[in-house]
């Protein structure tokens, strides 16, 4: 008799937990202010509450943000997103070094996230280190193939600064695949008629 009342309180933890996550996992982007605070609390509706703060005070970073993003750090580790906002803090508090460690490691961790790769693509331009920007292009126009004409435009601005341009002829002659449709970009450029 124990060792059957032993097997259906299994059974039934082992579904409350397959519930739990279900519902956590909707809750996590639908309503992160439930699922956040659910027992135990979920790292990815930590980041989406972190966020909505973010955005709802246009982008300032409070002292409650700021524990929901460590909070969601700790509670998924492996995750690039919260590094970003940390990133983010770092950078609106003038922690440069630092915020450039954490945006760095984002892009590690979440290859695919664009915040990350935008925001590096830019403080590498700033800093002059050309290489590593337009190796972040690269990678941003394959994620957002909307950001082409921004980053072409940017591209061409580098080409003509003493600095940028011997970076921007390496990238180019290792013929990544946006240099063709860059090019052709480049050429429509300088016609005069040209309306973009």
């Amino acid at each position: 008799m124990t060792a059957r009342a032993l097997l259906i309180a299994l059974v039934l933890a082992g579904m409350w937990v397959s519930l739990r996550a279900a519902v956590t996992t909707r809750h996590d982007a639908e309503r992160p202010e439930a699922s956040a605070w659910a027992a135990p609390r979920s790292g990815n509706a930590m980041l989406a509450l972190a966020a909505q703060r973010i955005v709802a005070q246009d982008g300032a970073i409070d002292g409650a943000s700021r524990t929901l993003i460590a909070d969601s750090m700790a509670r998924v580790p492996a995750a690039g997103q919260p590094l970003a906002l940390a990133g983010l803090a770092a950078s609106a508090e003038g922690d440069l070094p630092r915020a450039t460690r954490l945006m760095e490691a984002a892009r590690h961790r979440a290859p695919r996230f664009g915040l990350a790769r935008n925001w590096l693509l830019n403080t590498y331009v700033r800093a002059g280190r050309h290489d590593d920007a337009l190796a972040e292009a690269g990678a941003l126009m394959r994620l957002a193939p909307e950001t082409r004409p921004q980053i072409y435009a940017l591209v061409r601005a580098m080409s003509a600064r003493a600095d940028a341009a011997p970076a921007v002829r390496r990238a180019l002659a290792r013929k990544p695949d946006w240099a063709e449709p860059y090019g052709a970009w480049a050429r429509a450029q300088e016609r005069p008629d040209s309306a973009t």
